[in-house]
Parts: structure tokens; sequence; C-alpha cells
């Protein structure tokens, strides 16, 4: 049996962030193989998620990541929220976000069995940080928009946005994507996204609380209540949070964009 030295030990903690006697027992049983140490550590810990699999993870925070070429959000779910403000979560739900910018998957199974740059699969990417956090954790979804992204998280992780634009939208952007997380009513980018079973019965009610009116003016106050309508849902039509005198739609081009698409998810919410 080969001699395992305290910096073998050292150096595969602090490649796996675990503890020091699973480290070292798993150097042990591979005679001081580092890449067969993480198997076996791998598989351990595998075996312990499968334990811990009906636990349920209620909470969680919402990775992003946005770059040139596009942007993500993946809602990574965890047992307790003592977890989902750890650092080590945090990371790994931004590197999940990061994964799906690069691969285009958005199938969570699919999602699963990807290769990371590194090799390793985000199934075992996933075990490997269970050995560090200890606790269940599922990827619950994920979506990705291409082009020139910016992207938000708030504070408490809860809620990631992201927007993706025509050129690079730059501290502008995240200001959007501010705005996107702080509004709780966003139907669509544009009149058109909005649903038009929603769009006719806003037009009906218009109509109806303009009856009576003179006819030469009924269709410009029809119209003026629709635009008054729009304007609380649609995002490029919404006064920027930041600056109510111009509309988000503005204050882009202002910077030198126009916003192509845009995501946000909620942990917990809906898909």
């Amino acid at each position: 049996m080969a001699a395992i030295s305290a910096k073998q030990v050292q150096e595969l903690r602090t490649k796996t962030g675990l503890a020091m006697m699973d480290v070292k027992n798993a150097l042990v049983e591979a005679n001081g193989d580092e890449a067969s140490a993480m198997e076996i550590l791998r598989k351990k810990f595998a075996g312990k998620m499968s334990e811990r699999g009906e636990k349920e993870a209620a909470n969680g925070r919402i990775g992003v990541y946005a770059d040139e070429k596009g942007a993500a959000l993946c809602e990574l779910r965890c047992e307790t929220d003592f977890v989902a403000t750890n650092s080590d979560f945090r990371s790994l739900a931004d590197k999940l976000a990061e994964q799906c910018v690069r691969t285009g998957i958005t199938d969570v199974e699919q999602f699963k069995s990807s290769k990371l740059e590194s090799g390793q699969s985000v199934t075992d990417f996933l075990t490997d940080a269970f050995g560090r956090i200890k606790e269940n954790m599922q990827i619950k979804r994920l979506a990705r928009m291409e082009g020139s992204s910016a992207c938000y998280v708030h504070h408490n992780g809860q809620i990631g946005t992201a927007i993706a634009c025509t050129t690079a939208p730059g501290d502008a952007g995240k200001s959007i994507c501010m705005h996107i997380a702080s509004t709780a009513d966003i139907a669509g980018r544009v009149r058109e996204d909005v649903d038009a079973a929603s769009v006719k019965e806003a037009k009906e009610k218009a109509s109806a609380e303009a009856a009576g009116k003179p006819p030469q003016i009924l269709d410009k106050i029809v119209a003026g209540k629709m635009d008054k309508w729009f304007a609380e849902r649609v995002l490029v039509e919404q006064p920027f949070v930041m600056d109510d005198k111009k509309s988000v739609g503005e204050y882009a081009k202002e910077n030198g964009f126009e916003i192509t698409g845009f995501l946000k998810f909620e942990v917990g919410a809906l898909a």
C-alpha cells in the first residue's frame, strides 16, 4: 500500500472541498492515485445524494450568466435557505447558467449529461458539490437567449433576470435587468407579445368606459386607454424605475442598443 502524504490529502481537499477523513480514506482505497480517489468520492457521495433524494428541495437561488454570445438563467434548488445563500452554492448556480449559454441546452435531463469544459459531466459536477454542501440539489429549469446580453440577480438570489440586445449593453443593461427584477407585471417585451385574449378584454373594457362620448373622439379615447394599459405591461413601454420620465425602451436607445429579449426567473414560481 502506498504511503499517503499530508500534501496529497491537502491537495485533494483543496480540489474537492471535502472533509479531511473522506479525502484521506479515498486516497488510501485508491492506493494514492488521485484520479481513482476522485471517482471513489464521486460514487460515495452519489449514493448519499440518492439517500437524500426524497428530501424536499424547497429553497434555492437563480444562477445567472451573460456575455456577448448570450444569457441564461438556472433555477437551482436546495433544502435550506442557509445553503441557498452560501457562496459555494451561488458559484455553482452561476456556473450552471454559464454552461447553459455555452451548450445551448435547456432540457434539464439532457443538460445534466452535458460536459463542462473540464470534461466532467454536469451530473458529476453536482455530485462533487454534494460532497461539500451535503444537501439534495436539483436543477429545476433553464432558459437561454442569444445575442449580446446583460444579467442581474437580486441580493437574496431569489430573482434573476437577463436581457438580450442588439449591441453590448454595458452597465445600462444591468440597470434594465434590475428594472425587470423589481417589476411584478411584465406581459411581454413589445405589444405583439401580449396575450391576444387579454388585449381584447382590455379593449372591450376601454370601449365600455368610453361609451357615450362623441363619436369623433371615441376612438382616440379608447386608444389612449390602451396606450396606458400597454405601458403598465409591456417592457419597452414601462416607465423606467430609475427615471420614470422615460420608458425602458427610450433608456436603452439613449445607451445605444435595443432590447431583443428578456428572461426572468423567481425561485418557486411556475415556469
